[in-house]
């Protein structure tokens, strides 16, 4: 055999390739790339920009309500299913205007309608299940 060139085998050009790929991302990322990626990672978490999505909202209150159901009876008015309120942007517009988007919306009102059945302390259970303001009245 009469070899003048150095032969390198595959698996170390399949090596180079992909050292030279991750370095390119990684310049791309820091030479600011960061920006546009902060803003696709808030929009997917947080919502629009300015309030809530109504699926999100949805999902949101389902959660507080399991979490209200799992707390002492005497904390469940601190929970969140009590008192967070959702300004909802029905138009997805990106703002909230009184009159077109709901604002203040807690979980059992229109249109989240999230029902949190179970939740101690109330007595009677109110048919339509505004179980937070009904332990109000009742205490």
């Amino acid at each position: 055999m009469n070899k003048r060139g150095a032969e390198l085998p595959l698996s170390t050009l399949i090596v180079i390739i992909l050292v030279v790929i991750v370095l390119i991302v990684v310049a791309i990322f820091f030479l600011g790339g960061t920006t546009s990626l902060s803003r696709t990672v808030r929009s997917i978490f947080f919502g629009t920009t300015a309030g809530t999505d109504l699926n999100l909202a949805v999902e949101q209150c389902k959660n507080h309500c399991v979490n209200a159901q799992s707390l002492p009876s005497n904390t469940q008015l601190r929970s969140g299913y009590c008192t967070v309120n959702y300004d909802i942007d029905k138009n997805n517009d990106g703002n909230i205007v009184a009159g077109e988007d709901d604002v203040d919306i807690r979980c059992w009102q229109p249109p989240i309608n999230v029902l949190c059945i179970g939740l101690d302390g109330l007595k009677p259970l109110v048919s339509d299940n505004k179980n937070c303001e009904s332990k109000q009245e009742l205490k």
